[in-house]
């Protein structure tokens, strides 16, 4: 008769602790206890039952375990299906971090090139005749033309603007100022 107590004393905790269903939306639902404590209470409090009494909590407490170990069993399924899904993230997340160094490893080349055939042009325009050069520099877009002069030795770049236009001359004198200042208008 005391077993039969103690196992319904036991499926009452556990029916508090588990959520009567298993709601599709949230994992984890908030636990109640004041009703658990009233309900064992109660149990405590309850006169000992009749022998025919007996079978019925018998009857009820098999029951009772059989839902709480379908409820155990359907734990465990959706914690396995958890534990595939937080793989299946761990993986994803190691492929993004994997690509993502691809990435950066063909920014850091790409601007290696672009820095290379920077120096290439900059070689170029340095073994012209500054006339030459003038000519070609004034007609490039300012950025680019300033990071020629830039390269260049402060004697050839002064050789060549000096065969630039007046106006164009002061807007890239200007701008290779404030490229080599770090200034930026303000």
């Amino acid at each position: 008769m005391l077993v039969a107590l103690a196992a319904v004393k036991l499926a009452a905790i556990c029916l508090l602790w588990i959520p009567p269903t298993l709601p599709e939306t949230s994992l984890l639902q908030p636990v109640v206890i004041r009703p658990a404590i009233a309900a064992s209470l109660a149990l405590a409090q309850e006169p000992v039952a009749s022998p025919e009494e007996g079978q019925g909590n018998a009857t009820e407490s098999q029951e009772n375990i059989q839902d709480l170990n379908a409820r155990e069993q359907a734990l465990a399924r959706k914690e396995a299906e958890l534990r595939d899904l937080e793989a299946q993230v761990d993986e994803k997340l190691t492929r993004l971090r994997e690509l993502e160094i691809r990435m950066q490893n063909l920014i850091d080349s790409a601007g290696s090139i672009q820095d290379e055939k920077m120096a290439h042009l900059i070689d170029v325009y340095s073994n012209m005749k500054p006339k030459q050069a003038a000519v070609v520099l004034q007609t490039l877009e300012e950025p680019i033309a300033v990071r020629i002069l830039a390269g260049m030795s402060g004697r050839k770049a002064g050789e060549i603007l000096s065969s630039v236009r007046a106006d164009r001359a002061a807007e890239l004198s200007a701008a290779l100022t404030r490229l080599q200042t770090g200034d930026n208008g303000n």
